[in-house]
């Protein structure tokens, strides 16, 4: 295990560098941001590194570049720490003041993150292989690569079109090097992985808000997202969805940050880039969402500010898109099969599909249901859709914004608006995805559609977040009254006096 430890420090190291780069600071719940950003990067980076080290490296010195990167990464690490003063934290729009209630919201946060440790350590008692897509796709392609050796490709020619050979690597991949450090094949690196994406991605979201809104702020949506049970289900099942998850919400926290920067820090935008790339390298999905982010982007940014401003910006994105692109593309175009969705299909049948009204009665039906029940649990494939008990996660947003207002800047607004356009064109994709799909429409919905709106719920809530009016700002009584009794209790002479 101590060999595990040593590849995740060796990721979180390259991963943190990285980010250092772009944005020196530490204040402000910045180094939970760094931290949580920093390992999530890391290994999608590092996979990326793996990747192209089995094309050119025998397999006993795969790892190889991957030590060059990290003494590239302690170099510019010790340059950085000589040169770069830390960014003013009193930049970041985030609300410091204090509300009474902050450290009950906080020890609730703390609550709720042992309750989701302890619910994820049962669900893995329960399934330590994780969920059917977990031991039937990822882990079983990591297993084929690392028992095969110099003859990892041969996987993808071999006819398992069952085991969606066509999937990116990065969660394989992930998975693959950390055994290639431990020499041993061992279930429990799956386990771990999943295990870290999902804290990395309730802290990302966290400190995001409070460096945006402030500390009450990030508690709420830590809380919101822990409270959503389909969340912590899929973050034990070893699947790839939370990895992208992850992903999306760095792309667009960095967006955020971005425009909150004064003077242009366009290296965020180049590492906004590699979260979106790395979107692609981990689901189909995620190629879908990556390039709908970059496209709505430049769209959004040039009705804000113009079109001059859009491809300067859409421009510094795509150095950070690019790289990681091109290798999914490559990945896609010499290893990959076709995709199941587009395998034996025509014209013919594809049109008959689209012009099918019935099945776009059942495609909405299921968007309303699971719009509406996702964050409660999965659905029974034996009874099919049914509204879930408990409370419903969109339902609980949008009263929580009712009740709290809404405000927000300008450039908040060009990002809220981005999400939510990136939002509704990502479905709009599923939709036509689902219009298609050559397998049982009933099957595809139930055992899908929940996964994918719990990859786009983090980025959502996020949105949500940054939207409403603070606690501090819906009851700004409570700091005149903390400002008074502050006031007496050091003047008490002086406001006798006045009395008098």
């Amino acid at each position: 295990m101590i060999f595990f430890l040593v590849s995740l420090l060796v990721a979180a190291f390259i991963g943190l560098t990285l980010i250092h780069i772009c944005f020196p600071l530490w204040k402000n719940g910045a180094l939970l941001f760094k931290i949580c950003l920093g390992t999530g990067l890391g290994l999608g980076i590092t996979s990326c590194v793996l990747f192209l080290s089995l094309f050119v490296t025998s397999a006993q010195f795969v790892l190889l570049p991957e030590s060059f990167l990290t003494f590239l990464a302690l170099g510019c690490w010790w340059f950085m720490t000589r040169k770069k003063k830390p960014i003013d934290a009193d930049i970041l729009s985030g609300r410091r003041e204090r509300f009474a209630y902050t450290n009950i919201l906080s020890a609730f946060l703390v609550a709720g993150l042992l309750s989701s440790v302890a619910s994820f350590i049962l669900a893995v008692v329960r399934e330590p292989h994780g969920k059917w897509d977990a031991w039937l796709i990822w882990n079983m392609h990591a297993r084929f690569i690392f028992r095969a050796g110099e003859h990892w490709q041969d996987y993808f020619a071999s006819g398992l079109y069952w085991t969606h050979p066509d999937y990116p690597l990065m969660l394989p991949l992930s998975i693959v090097r950390s055994w290639k450090y431990m020499g041993i094949e061992s279930p429990s690196i799956p386990i771990l992985l999943s295990f870290l994406f999902m804290f990395a991605l309730i802290g990302l979201i966290v400190s995001s808000l409070t460096m945006l809104r402030g500390k009450n702020q990030g508690y709420l949506g830590g809380l919101v997202l822990i409270g959503s049970p389909f969340f912590i289900l899929m973050g034990a099942s070893q699947l790839a969805d939370i990895p992208l998850a992850f992903f999306l919400l760095a792309s667009i926290v960095l967006l955020f940050l971005y425009d909150q920067m004064p003077g242009g820090h366009h290296r965020l935008l180049v590492l906004s880039g590699v979260a979106a790339g790395l979107l692609a390298w981990t689901k189909n999905e995620g190629i879908l969402i990556a390039l709908m982010l970059i496209l709505v982007r430049f769209f959004v940014v040039t009705g804000a500010e113009g079109w001059k401003s859009a491809v300067k910006q859409v421009s510094w994105l795509m150095v950070g898109v690019l790289p990681v692109l091109l290798l999914t593309a490559s990945f896609k175009v010499m290893l990959a099969p076709t995709t199941d969705i587009f395998a034996g299909q025509n014209i013919q049948v594809i049109g008959d599909r689209l012009t099918d009204i019935e099945r776009f009665k059942t495609i909405i039906g299921a968007y309303i249901q699971t719009g509406l029940t996702f964050t409660q649990g999965i659905p029974d494939i034996r009874t099919g859709f049914r509204f879930n008990p408990g409370v419903a996660g969109i339902a609980l947003l949008a009263l929580y914004l009712v009740l709290s207002g809404t405000e927000f800047n300008r450039k908040d607004k060009v990002n809220i608006l981005h999400v939510l356009l990136v939002t509704l064109v990502t479905l709009g994709g599923y939709f036509l995805i689902y219009l298609i799909t050559p397998h049982n429409l009933e099957w595809h919905l139930i055992t899908s559609l929940n996964r994918l709106f719990i990859q786009l719920w983090p980025a959502i809530i996020l949105i949500t977040f940054v939207a409403a009016r603070t606690p501090e700002m819906v009851f700004p009584q409570d700091q005149r009254r903390r400002e008074e009794t502050r006031s007496v209790s050091e003047k008490p002479g002086k406001r006798k006096s006045e009395g008098r």
